[in-house]
């Protein structure tokens, strides 16, 4: 039985396709900028490139806030400072309210169960605290590790560390999360069990070890026997 239940926030919990979509709609109206579809993708695709950046150790949280923007705006030839950017697609990224359908339904059943709940995350800190307030989801969660403040990161052993340094209890907790690369790595790093939210139907390529796999959270409960 597990004793802890470890929830990633981007991708597990909150729709960030969504969330990220609709801020950057919304700063490039604010800047009079004209983005199409094809843009956005494109943003998407530098944004996951300049996470993984941060997840190898590569660069700062500071420097990733701006680089993903600095290279859109070059990619695009914006005439706009990618600081200005960067400050005002945080600001309207922390009041997204894009929860995916099943997660409020699974922290408000697992709520009742009596198992303790920690959100881990490599996200900005003022944009996770805000969305979790924004969403009314944040009394769910007894510990929350945000890597921006502990100054370590996701799949980094040392995170781990300090995540079952600060949750209590902490002896035997699942990892839930939709990222391989950080969130089951990071649980095979310090060898948790690991619950790999697969929601897209991606490819596990390069065969990470996972303890169960699957596609909403409702498939979750079974596993916890709840």
């Amino acid at each position: 039985m597990y004793d802890n239940l470890f929830f990633d926030a981007d991708g597990t919990l909150f729709d960030f396709m969504s969330g990220e979509r609709w801020a950057l709609k919304r700063i490039f109206s604010q800047l009079k900028i004209e983005v199409g579809e094809e843009a956005l993708e494109s943003y998407s695709q530098i944004n996951n490139a300049v996470w993984l950046d941060f997840e190898k150790g590569l660069i700062s949280i500071e420097e990733l806030k701006i680089e993903r923007f600095r290279r859109f705006h070059r990619q695009y030839n914006i005439d706009s400072n990618p600081i200005e950017s960067a400050e005002a697609y945080e600001e309207e990224l922390s009041h997204s309210f894009h929860l995916y359908d099943d997660a409020l339904p699974l922290l408000e059943h697992l709520s009742k169960s009596g198992i303790p709940l920690t959100m881990i995350t490599n996200g900005i800190s003022t944009v996770q605290r805000g969305r979790l307030l924004a969403t009314g989801t944040l009394h769910y969660f007894s510990t929350i590790v945000i890597s921006e403040e502990i100054g370590v990161q996701k799949p980094s052993r040392a995170y781990f560390e300090k995540a079952l340094e600060m949750a209590k209890p902490a002896n035997n907790p699942l990892v839930i999360g939709d990222s391989l690369t950080s969130d089951i790595t990071g649980a095979n790093n310090v060898g948790l069990d690991s619950c790999w939210v697969n929601r897209y139907g991606m490819v596990n390529e390069e065969g990470i070890k996972r303890t169960y796999e699957i596609t909403s959270l409702e498939e979750l409960l079974p596993l916890l026997n709840l």
